[in-house]
């Protein structure tokens, strides 16, 4: 289990850590796994992070799910520290893989319910006669 303090630095969740051992998955604290791909992936909170640059002794590292889902949540490490940078995700804790096609269809219902939210605002700011002027 990793030992780890929280602080703040200048807006940063800021995580030290400590000796590691065997660590549950719904644990919180971070940890390293490997993809099916076989790259290196933190684990966090059960979201998974993807290293993104290297540079000198920092690696970033973005959520698993930027390039699908454009979520911004980000990640910062440096030798044993681990710095949360973003903390907010625009998804749930992904614990299976989606069907294919699953995206698109999401993305169809999701443009269907704006159009009809657009459409009711619409008709509502018609019907009402105060808020068009008179001449």
């Amino acid at each position: 289990k990793f030992d780890y303090q929280i602080s703040v630095d200048l807006g940063e969740a800021t995580m030290q850590l400590a000796s590691g051992s065997s660590i549950g998955i719904n644990s919180s604290s971070p940890f390293f796994i490997v993809s099916k791909y076989g790259t290196k992936q933190i684990m966090l909170k059960q979201h998974t992070f993807n290293r993104h640059i290297c540079r000198d002794d920092v690696t970033y590292w973005r959520c698993s799910q930027f390039a699908v889902l454009r979520c911004r949540a980000r990640l910062k490490t440096k030798q044993d520290t681990l710095t949360i940078l973003n903390s907010e995700h625009n998804h749930e804790v992904i614990l299976k893989a989606r069907k294919y096609g699953s995206l698109k269809r999401q993305r169809a219902e999701a443009e269907a319910a704006s159009r009809a939210e657009r459409r009711h605002n619409l008709s509502q700011a018609g019907a009402d006669p105060l808020s068009s002027p008179t001449a």
